[in-house]
């Protein structure tokens, strides 16, 4: 068994640990210099909720923070034994999730959730709650999914990229680009616009729009770290952008 599945299988600390990690994004945003763009995103997002909020899931940590937070949300958290720190994290502000995640080969789609994730959230927006969840798929780093593109055509809720990038943060080199933020940062909340799939899409408008929104989540987030003062640090996803992916 890996370190670090040893660690957060122990009792003591899956029972601290969300705790610690609920406290510490509260600070990271609550001691932030932020700006967000553009100015009336939020205003925007209110007016068309229930929305779908992705993205990249290197900036997971702080997502959470880019959203409005007087909406009703509820974030899709995977299931494994790192993941459940974060759904505990959030257990304790009060906030539901589903447990669920894409993958890139269908047989994956049972183990982690796919499917039943996915009617779940189907049914949080026809409640009129919005989804948070990240568009790329274990593990390709900022490629979109499909999973995000099909939950739009068939809940008819628009779907709103976003970015949360903090000046000072550790970044890894890991399948993700996963990001730490640090607090006392300037940081940047991007927005852009929301996208709409049609309900008669068929499977090349899908997949059509699946490449758009490749594009927009990394042109959106590379504004925020441009716009942060840290363009240098942004880094584009494969080269292979018309790589498919079941998310």
């Amino acid at each position: 068994m890996r370190l670090d599945r040893k660690i957060l299988d122990n009792a003591a600390v899956s029972h601290i640990l969300p705790h610690l990690l609920a406290r510490y994004v509260l600070a990271v945003h609550r001691t932030a210099r932020l700006a967000v763009v553009p100015a009336d995103a939020f205003d925007v997002a209110r007016a068309e909720a229930p929305v779908i909020f992705t993205f990249w899931h290197g900036l997971a940590m702080m997502s959470g923070r880019a959203v409005p937070l007087d909406l009703p949300i509820v974030p899709m958290v995977a299931r494994n034994a790192a993941a459940s720190v974060i759904a505990d994290a959030a257990g304790t502000l009060g906030v539901r999730t589903i447990r669920a995640s894409g993958a890139q080969r269908a047989r994956s789609q049972l183990r982690k959730g796919g499917a039943s994730g996915f009617r779940q959230a189907l049914r949080e927006l026809a409640a009129g709650n919005s989804v948070l969840m990240t568009a790329d798929v274990p593990k390709v780093a900022q490629v979109s999914g499909r999973g995000v593109i099909q939950l739009a055509r068939l809940s008819g809720r628009p779907i709103i990229p976003i970015a949360y990038v903090s000046r000072y943060g550790l970044r890894f080199n890991n399948w993700d680009r996963m990001v730490v933020d640090l607090p006392f940062s300037p940081a940047t909340i991007r927005h852009g616009a929301p996208i709409r799939v049609p309900a008669d899409s068929a499977d090349e408008t899908v997949e059509k729009l699946r490449r758009f929104l490749t594009e927009e989540l990394d042109r959106i987030t590379q504004d925020a770290y441009q716009r942060t003062g840290i363009a240098e640090k942004f880094r584009s996803g494969p080269l292979e952008k018309d790589r498919a992916a079941d998310g």
